[in-house]
């Protein structure tokens, strides 16, 4: 039996998930990564305990299963996309990584969308430019703090150090690569144009020449990490990619009829074409993982980290061990025909860079129960919102794969399917990301021909769900009204932005 590694750096986790060779998930390690805030508007992390996490989760992994490191037969690597990391000649970080929710570059988002910027570079990014991009942090460093990126040699991103950190070579992946509004996706190359844009061109030559395939080998395991994580040396590790496209594989999106939708810190909801789609009003257009296919991707931090604010201020008094279980109680006794409604604008917006969140509509009358339960709709309806932008390119969709950490909650579960009026299907593995790129191992040292046989053998529908008409037909007023308040509070948040 051989064992397929995947290791995923997200936003607050490094995480390690071995797979066996029929696609079964065997054992998960985690460690906490601490989100630093060295001042306003910054988000950063410590490379160096990115660095010990990293080859901690894999000792963990080989210790508590027992299975030895020559018994890995690839390894692939995913993590949070764009954000910064920054080493110098020896691969020794010159300060701290910048997380890609940091945002202390929104003044080019503004600077360059107002002023023709973008619109010039959009034919050839095919997406839309926001502040955690790797280019536009590249700008704000160069502005602010030049001395370290004199230092700098090596520019990359969260995934591409882990897979640095595995075999101490330099390399990037497609699928990030034209995923951080920097790559001519016509020419699959960095061009100056694109970076003559940015102001950043003297740079260039920091970012790795070789760009590698999600299922390419791009290293084997150096004997400084086998030795510290219990691999062996010369165990390949493939391209990755970045999480987003790694938890939409792993649910077997492989078909222009499905749509994908991840329910985490990010709404994510995602098709994929044949066609290189660009659009002014679709967030982001990527490489898929699937050899000629896009991603057309729609999302904002607009999701299911609501519902853990909530949990945090306003659950105290339940039992913490069991809260989603007690949430999921609260929303099913609610009355759906409730007229609170939610506005998951916490963490940012997908409809204007002043929004604020809000419930509307409550009364003496409503408690807990109602206002959580109007923050679960609110969410879906957000998705829905995304997913409206994405129908022109979306006209077939017959079915919807849901990942994500809510996509274990039956109870959300069944209300996306009765908001959107289609039927849900949920996969039996947690930890997506991870197996995406544990796929993409496989097919990189020919376990399997292709990322589609990988799909059809390892994933498995675990629940699904079918939506109700006569509460599709509500949720359909519902919506509407959903929709009228974002439109009558747009110059209302600009007020409130001002008096800030």
């Amino acid at each position: 039996m051989s064992y397929y590694m995947g290791i995923d750096m997200g936003g607050t986790m490094v995480k390690a998930a071995l797979f066996d060779e029929n696609g079964y998930e065997i054992k998960t390690c985690g460690r906490k990564l601490t989100v630093l805030y060295p001042g306003r508007d910054m988000a950063e992390r410590s490379c160096g305990e990115a660095k010990n996490a990293v080859y901690g989760v894999i000792a963990d992994v080989l210790k508590e299963t027992g299975i030895s490191g020559a018994e890995v037969a690839g390894i692939g690597v995913t993590g949070q996309a764009n954000g910064l990391y920054m080493l110098d000649a020896d691969g020794e970080p010159v300060q701290d990584a910048i997380l890609s929710s940091d945002v202390r570059a929104k003044h080019y988002v503004t600077k360059w969308t107002g002023d023709g910027t973008w619109e010039r570079i959009l034919p050839k990014i095919r997406q839309q430019i926001w502040a955690g991009n790797t280019p536009l942090l590249i700008r704000w460093m160069k502005d602010h703090r030049p001395e370290v990126l004199e230092k700098t040699r090596h520019l990359m991103t969260a995934k591409d150090y882990v897979r640095y950190l595995l075999t101490e070579d330099y390399c990037l992946e497609y699928t990030e690569a034209s995923g951080i509004a920097m790559l001519d996706q016509q020419k699959r190359a960095f061009t100056t144009e694109i970076t003559d844009a940015y102001g950043i061109t003297e740079y260039l030559d920091r970012f790795p020449k070789r760009i590698l395939e999600s299922t390419e080998i791009g290293g084997v395991i150096s004997k400084k990490a086998a030795e510290l994580t219990g691999l062996a040396d010369g165990t390949p590790v493939v391209g990755g990619q970045m999480d987003t496209g790694a938890s939409i594989i792993s649910t077997g999106i492989t078909r222009e009829d499905q749509l994908g939708i991840i329910v985490g810190s990010w709404g994510i909801n995602s098709i994929v074409s044949n066609e290189a789609v660009v659009d002014p009003d679709i967030f982001m257009v990527y490489e898929y993982c699937l050899p000629g296919m896009y991603c057309v991707m729609e999302g904002s931090p607009t999701s299911a980290t609501n519902q853990e604010w909530f949990i945090k201020r306003l659950t105290k008094d339940l039992d913490q061990s069991n809260i989603y279980s007690e949430c999921a109680k609260l929303v099913a006794d609610a009355d759906m025909r409730d007229t609170v409604f939610f506005l998951p604008f916490l963490y940012g917006s997908n409809v204007s860079v002043d929004a604020k969140a809000a419930f509307i509509g409550l009364t003496g009358s409503h408690g807990r129960a109602e206002m959580l339960r109007a923050l679960y709709e609110g969410v879906a309806f957000c998705h829905q919102y995304h997913i409206e932008k994405l129908k022109r390119y979306a006209e077939h969709v017959n079915v919807i794969r849901m990942a994500g950490g809510a996509a274990r909650s039956k109870v959300w579960m069944q209300m996306f399917s009765d908001i959107l009026g289609k039927p849900i299907e949920i996969s039996q593995a947690s930890e997506l990301g991870a197996m995406g790129v544990a796929m993409e191992a496989a097919v990189g040292t020919g376990y399997f021909k292709d990322m589609a046989e990988a799909a059809e053998k390892w994933v498995r529908i675990k629940n699904s769900y079918e939506p109700d008409p006569e509460k599709n037909a509500f949720y359909k007023e519902k919506y509407h009204v959903y929709k009228r308040i974002l439109e009558q509070l747009q110059p209302v948040w600009k007020e409130i932005d001002r008096l800030g």
